[in-house]
């Protein structure tokens, strides 16, 4: 889980300071960086909802038996 949020942050840092370069070719070729931010920034975001969904089913079918007996 930790390589994940370490690429991120090696990324980012690497984007953000080609992003303030003053030269057009390290701006035009930032895009690609950022776009790869995007991405894993998605990747990470639907992994941590799978857990919770799958933690907020169980709560609710263990409540519903625990109210419901028969």
């Amino acid at each position: 889980m930790m390589a994940d949020h370490n690429l991120v942050k090696i990324l980012s840092g690497f984007a953000w300071t080609m992003l303030f370069l003053n030269n057009i070719f390290y701006f035009i070729g930032d895009l690609g960086p950022l776009f790869i931010i995007l991405a894993l920034t998605g990747l990470e975001l639907g992994v941590s909802i799978s857990p919770a969904h799958v933690s907020t089913i169980s709560i609710c079918i263990y409540l519903n038996d625990a109210i419901n007996l028969h």
